[in-house]
């Protein structure tokens, strides 16, 4: 059905036989007048007496399968219509009840509220005025960027609810899009519970409009937010190329579709001539699977390269931030439309007929009936008789029902004196009942007691043992950061002590000493040393390796050479040289009698070409500390 829901532009048929009159209430909306009918249902201008203001109201009344009686009540034609009437009406209930809860969505119209009376269901809608977008192109031509851009938007962020919701539109073009007086748009008409039925009965009868429908709308196919992109896409087409694209049935046997990123018109962007070419993808599966997917694609700032690889963007992607269709006013102007492709004989003979019982071609279904027909008047005979039996059935079950009542009464006198007896031997039974309830109580009572004490208890023990769990893990981890926070230091190198033996790091209290060197008390070579250390910033790492005999811990210290980078703190230990192997190398300490033997070769070195200490020391008596 694609009844108007304008203040303008529609005028009820001279001959009507199914439609409810002026005056007449559906709940709190009293009926002005018909604005549109179809094969589906009837849509009404109406008031709502509460709030005092003017609405469009959907009525769901499929002509294929319903008839109305008395003016008011719809009823199924035939019995075995019945089940998809009502089938249908459940289907219309749920597109209302969807609609309504996206009252705050952009761009679509507003659903006030739905409900079921007369047989039937109803939608109420916003009553709009304005002009279709197929109005518009008629009257003016192609729209301008600025004007694409009005409508495009919005538009996405409507629909991108509308599925999140789980809802599909299954029919928008341009007679569908409602523009108001700045050019702001409202998606209107939408059709889920019409394509629904599709299939459903063999009295509904699918119709499509050729250039808006995605191919899987003619088919069994899985339809999506990607059917709806395609509608879109081929609106926005029609509005920037002043003309529809070829049908998607078409252009799965010959596609003559032409891209606008190829028609180049002046002013639109790279990514919105991009998009819609990518939203009139065939195939449905290389079409953007959700609006989410096709707004980055909208939005590119740059035309992609000739034979790129479009990716198109799946349903979980975060969506991009709008852009204006508008872009450099340097491209090519439309070329004029091509020849009409090659006719396919046959091929759209039957739907041609299809389309021609839609009255102008609009809508999704055509059943319309005009004037009284044979059908229409033997379905209101049986649906006379059918009420006649109804009455008499009404009137035999009434009998029925006084029987019942009398015969309940005389049975219900018996067991009100049968449980007066009861009652009685109930409330002695209830006395001893509550004596016994009294002392088991008062034992449970003590029992509980008992046991909460004992419960206490243990939960005391248990949180005494937890404590002093704590408190010695507590100790044994002081125990082990004191020995840890002794076996190994770093930090930069500050300073010797009063031997070189004995070394200062920054921020640290106290000396550390060198492990496998001895005492060398020569003011010139800890000079030496000490401005050889502190000629640029030093890292040093330090383990303890053993002990004096006074307890004193010795460690072996490892430290940045002198070309290092910072951070210093970073560097590992592998690219590090030892202390006391550089100060025994260097002639400026003497290696300890128990030093490794690396260290010794490094004094045996030193001593031989003569470094520092070795122009000092008398080897003889040097020879004399220790034999090696």
């Amino acid at each position: 059905m694609n009844e108007p829901t304008t203040l303008s532009g529609a005028t009820p048929p001279e001959v009507d036989y199914v439609s409810l009159k002026a005056g007449q209430l559906i709940g709190r909306y009293e009926i002005v007048s018909v604005l549109g009918q179809g094969g589906f249902g009837i849509t009404y201008r109406a008031r709502d007496v509460q709030l005092g203001r003017e609405v469009a109201i959907k009525e769901y009344l499929p002509s294929a399968l319903a008839v109305r009686q008395d003016g008011s009540t719809v009823l199924p034609r035939t019995t075995k219509m019945a089940d998809d009437f009502g089938w249908g009406r459940d289907r219309f209930v749920t597109e209302g009840r969807t609609l309504a809860s996206l009252h705050r969505v952009p761009a679509i119209v507003k659903v006030f509220d739905f409900l079921e009376a007369n047989g039937t269901a109803y939608i109420v809608m916003e009553l709009l005025s304005g002009a279709t977008l197929e109005d518009r192109i008629n009257t003016g031509g192609r729209l301008k960027p600025e004007e694409i851009d009005r409508i495009l938007w919005p538009l996405l962020d409507g629909l991108e609810q509308v599925h999140a919701a789980g809802f599909l539109h299954r029919d928008i073009k341009p007679a569908n899009i409602l523009l108001d007086a700045a050019g702001n748009p409202t998606l209107i008409d939408f059709g889920a519970s019409r394509a629904a039925m599709v299939g459903r009965t063999a009295a509904m009868t699918a119709i499509f409009t050729p250039g808006y429908a995605a191919a899987e709308q003619m088919t069994s196919a899985k339809q999506g937010p990607w059917t709806d992109i395609y509608g879109l896409a081929a609106t926005i087409y029609h509005a920037i190329a002043g003309k529809a694209p070829p049908n998607a049935f078409d252009r799965m046997l010959d596609d003559s579709y032409e891209p606008l990123g190829k028609l180049a018109p002046a002013g639109f962007s790279p990514g919105v001539l991009a998009g819609i070419d990518a939203g009139l993808t065939v195939a449905a599966r290389d079409r953007p699977q959700s609006i989410a997917g096709w707004r980055p694609i909208l939005g590119m700032t740059s035309a992609p390269e000739p034979g790129a690889t479009m990716v198109m963007g799946k349903a979980d992607e975060a969506p991009a931030a709008r852009v204006s269709v508008l872009g450099p006013a340097t491209a090519a102007p439309i070329t004029a439309p091509p020849p009409a492709p090659k006719s396919r004989s046959g091929l759209w003979a039957g739907i041609a007929a299809v389309v021609l019982l839609a009255v102008g071609g609009g809508g999704y279904y055509a059943m319309a009936t005009r004037g009284p027909d044979p059908e229409i008047v033997k379905a209101r005979a049986a649906a006379e008789a059918a009420e006649e039996a109804h009455r008499k059935e009404a009137a035999e079950t009434e009998r029925l029902r006084a029987e019942k009542a009398e015969q309940d009464a005389k049975a219900k006198a018996e067991q009100e004196a049968k449980a007066k007896a009861d009652q009685d031997a109930k409330a002695k039974s209830d006395l001893e009942a509550q004596l016994q309830a009294v002392r088991r109580q008062s034992e449970e009572d003590t029992r509980r007691k008992v046991e909460a004490e004992i419960a206490d208890k243990k939960r005391a023990d248990e949180e005494a043992q937890r404590k002093a769990a704590e408190d010695a893990a507590a100790r044994e981890k002081a125990i082990e950061d004191a020995r840890k926070a002794t076996e190994f230091v770093a930090g930069n190198f500050d300073h010797f002590g009063k031997t070189l033996m004995m070394i200062g790091l920054k921020d640290r209290p106290g000396e550390i000493r060198l492990q496998g060197v001895d005492v060398v008390d020569d003011p010139a070579l800890h000079k030496l040393a000490a401005d050889s250390l502190a000629a640029q910033p030093r890292n040093l790492r330090c383990r303890q390796t053993d002990r004096l005999t006074d307890g004193t811990p010795l460690y072996r210290c490892l430290i940045t050479k002198r070309n290092s980078k910072d951070p210093l703190t970073d560097i590992p230990d592998s690219d590090r040289d030892d202390l006391a192997l550089v100060l025994v190398r260097t002639g400026l300490l003497l290696a300890s009698c128990d030093a490794p033997r690396s260290y010794a070769d490094a004094e045996d070195d030193a001593r031989g070409s003569k470094q520092y200490l070795w122009s000092r020391v008398n080897v003889p008596e040097y020879k004399r500390r220790c034999s090696r």
